[in-house]
């Protein structure tokens, strides 16, 4: 997982947010309040690559976006 520090505000309280790349797909999170933050298409994405991730008989009770959010 690559973790760095942006110049962003979270929308909803304003502290600093932290940017994760997982799978291609960058997931903004607040450091204050741990919102989870995507953009356009993002969810759709991440979406596929869980149905996909699934799709390989891959039957953790988690799954690849439980796994993502830890």
């Amino acid at each position: 997982m690559k973790e760095n520090i942006v110049k962003l505000s979270c929308p909803k309280c304003k502290a600093a947010m932290r940017t994760y790349e997982r799978n291609g797909i960058v997931i903004d999170q607040c450091t204050s309040c741990h919102g989870i933050f995507l953009d356009r298409g993002e969810l759709e994405r991440l979406i596929g690559i869980e149905s996909s991730y699934l799709g390989q008989g891959n039957q953790s009770t988690q799954g690849l976006l439980g796994k993502l959010f830890d």
